[in-house]
């Protein structure tokens, strides 16, 4: 089975959401992962979003990309603003994607005016998701 690492710095929101979104689609064609380089929590407004989109992230947990360090991996996709340097491996992925996505977390407000930043990011990123599974692992069509 292929297996899949989803990195953004924090792993905290949209790399979660990718993981997601791709387990979801791919539906055991593939191993999904997410990883950072910087643990934090992930952002509840994210778990809103995604469970909101029949995905749920809830009993997710930030993880180090030095978990993964000795697997191998087909893709590496960077879902934020990182550089492919930031991630060291043992073994060369067969291909690194650099797609970065708005950081939600950004947004300012109330948590129901920032919660539409992090629902915006959960469709740009549910879209990709799809996308990619189609190009990559002939699925849906």
């Amino acid at each position: 089975m292929k297996k899949i690492l989803v990195f953004t710095a924090k792993n905290s929101a949209r790399s979660q959401m990718l993981e997601g979104w791709l387990s979801y689609y791919l539906k055991g064609k593939a191993e999904v992962v997410s990883a950072g380089t910087h643990i934090e929590p992930i952002q509840m407004l994210a778990q809103k979003a995604m469970i909101e989109s029949v995905i749920d992230i809830n009993k997710s947990k930030s993880k180090s990309i030095t978990e993964f360090t000795h697997d191998i991996f087909e893709f590496v996709i960077i879902a934020d603003s990182s550089s492919p340097e930031e991630i060291i491996l043992s073994h060369e992925p067969q291909k690194v994607i650099c797609h970065p996505f708005k950081n939600p977390g950004l947004a300012e407000g109330t948590d129901k005016e920032r919660l539409l930043s992090y629902r915006e990011v959960c469709n740009e990123i549910e879209d990709y998701a799809m996308e990619f599974a189609m190009k990559n692992f002939n699925i849906l069509q």
